[in-house]
């Protein structure tokens, strides 16, 4: 069930492609329309970086007392995290 909490909020944190251009607004000008296949890439990378972050931080944090009674909390925020950083420096890197 933990690792299905992961995938799920490592899908919900997985960035639309160009989200970090548009924050930081460093390229002008609207972004080119990406194939269908980068969707599904950044979607499976979403989920692969949802789920090993999830699982890294649970594992980090399972003896840890500042964490007591938040353990999935914690972990599923940080599986959130990491998907979205991941998934805007890949599709930063897309130009």
């Amino acid at each position: 069930m933990e690792t299905a909490f992961f995938l799920i909020m490592g899908w919900c944190g997985t960035g639309y492609p160009g989200w970090l251009r548009d924050l930081l607004k460093k390229w002008p000008g609207p972004p080119p329309d990406p194939e269908p296949w980068w969707h599904i890439g950044m979607i499976g990378l979403g989920l692969v970086a949802g789920l090993a972050g999830g699982h890294f931080f649970s594992n980090a944090i399972a003896e840890n007392q500042f964490f007591a009674g938040q353990h999935a909390i914690a972990s599923g925020l940080f599986a959130f995290g990491a998907s979205n950083v991941v998934t805007g420096i890949a599709s930063s890197l897309k130009r």
